[in-house]
């Protein structure tokens, strides 16, 4: 089935599924066995949503079993190089997905007991939305005469009778999908119109009101999970926010609005999940501290939990144990070094600059720690943010600095890859140029001495 809504932005990401059961007896895992004859790639995937792709390998006879965690079911698309098929899979079903390599889409059949389900799904098209050119009252009533006769034809498949839990969501999942356009409607008028200051008023979101409401049994379906991502910050501008059309501000309102109204449930860590991976893997993690929080605060399920700290760690580029962000600086006489030529000794890192007074606070300190570890595997490295080269050189001059002194290329993205906001920074590599402590003991912190001689110096 084609989707004529919002979901068309995220098609082909990577990941398919496919299953179905209406048995009475289930096993507690959510899997599909593929089959390909002639196989052209050597995987296939289930893409979940926009934030969640299970992927497998296939054999040498080419055939693979995708396994989805703590799902009861799933609407999904199962992918295959780049052509997808939606696809209906329900825990314990063990369906199974045969195809023919060279003719993926048209060869596609899922056995199991929804069967009937995934063939009503690849062979039912949502018709366009009503034209945008419509009064509201004429273009609500177009979507649901839509909805219901798109209901009424699942219903004439007898799936209520063959597949009665697919049936159950499907008929909900129908009226989101049709609901979806109410969420554009003010902007397409406003375009096919040519008025630009038309507002529907509470009519419009009356009517999204009414929708945004808890479904613990659509947690994973995309058409209500994309109605509450983009419904609820509409709700928002009528109540007053200023969300600036910043995706930040609109991501961070949204999983506010979801903590504290919904109850705790799927719905509410699914979506606080699904809201945070996707900004995080859009836009990285730089100025997220208060859609951490939030996520922090609200994201309670475990596994789900996990999923969102991993993303956090993969873009944390400080994280202990990972290759340290490179520079470029040089030396007064003008030799450039980058991180590579100081391997083989412990770093202890000095970001400082001339005109810093706590950086000059520290410099005492600073000497007398590297005459203690004088001859040890360890380089004290001052690294200067000075823009002013005569004032660096004037600095050390004056001030006798210990170790190895640079000054950072002005177009070094060092500082900012730590996320340094202040100074002095101190920074302590391993031998390889590993972190060890991206924010490290200051000279002067108590029991920076012993920290460092628990090193293997």
């Amino acid at each position: 089935m084609r989707y004529q809504n919002m979901k068309k932005s995220l098609i082909l990401v990577l990941s398919a599924l496919l299953c179905g059961a209406c048995t009475p007896q289930r096993s507690s895992e959510t899997s599909l066995e593929v089959e390909v004859a002639n196989p052209t790639l050597s995987n296939v995937a289930i893409l979940v949503d926009r934030t969640t792709a299970y992927t497998a390998e296939l054999d040498k006879q080419g055939r693979a079993t995708i396994s989805l965690p703590d799902v009861e079911y799933i609407y999904g698309q199962l992918v295959y190089g780049e052509q997808s098929r939606p696809i209906f899979l329900q825990r314990g079903d063990g369906a199974r997905a045969r195809f023919d390599g060279l003719r993926f889409t048209e060869s596609l059949e899922v056995e199991g007991a929804n069967r009937a389900a995934n063939d009503y799904l690849r062979s039912t098209v949502l018709t366009e939305a009503p034209s945008y050119e419509l009064s509201w009252e004429e273009f609500a009533r177009g979507l649901q005469e839509r909805a219901d006769g798109i209901v009424r034809l699942m219903e004439a498949r007898g799936l209520d009778s063959l597949c009665p839990d697919f049936a159950r969501i499907e008929r909900l999942r129908l009226r989101y999908a049709y609901a979806q356009p109410m969420l554009v409607y003010e902007m397409g008028h406003r375009m096919m119109c040519g008025d630009t200051t038309f507002r529907a008023g509470t009519a419009l979101t009356d009517s999204v009101r009414k929708l945004v409401v808890v479904h613990e049994e659509l947690a994973d379906v995309p058409e209500y999970r994309d109605f509450l991502r983009f419904g609820i910050p509409l709700l928002l501008r009528e109540e007053g926010a200023d969300l600036d059309n910043s995706s930040y501000k609109r991501t961070v309102a949204t999983m506010r609005y979801i903590g504290e109204k919904f109850p705790e449930g799927r719905v509410k860590q699914a979506m606080i999940r699904s809201l945070a991976l996707e900004y995080l893997q859009v836009s990285g993690i730089r100025g997220t501290e208060e859609l951490q929080n939030l996520a922090n605060t609200y994201l309670t399920d475990p596994r789900m939990r996990a999923d969102y700290q991993a993303e956090i760690a993969r873009h944390d580029l400080t994280a202990a144990g990972r290759p340290s962000p490179d520079f470029s600086a040089s030396d007064r006489s003008g030799r450039t070094y980058t991180l590579a030529d100081l391997r083989g000794k412990y770093l202890y890192i000095d970001l400082w600059a001339s005109w810093c007074g706590p950086c000059k606070r520290e410099l005492p300190h600073l000497k007398r720690l590297a005459e203690r570890f004088a001859g040890r595997e360890i380089l004290f490295l001052g690294l200067s943010v000075d823009n002013d080269r005569s004032a660096w050189e004037k600095a050390l001059d004056e001030e006798q600095l210990p170790g190895l002194q640079l000054r950072l290329d002005p177009s070094s993205s060092f500082a900012e890859d730590y996320g340094v906001e202040s100074i002095p920074r101190f920074i302590l590599l391993d031998k390889q140029g590993h972190i060890v402590q991206a924010d490290m003991l200051r000279p002067s912190s108590e029991g920076i001495e012993t920290y460092l001689e628990k090193l293997d110096l």
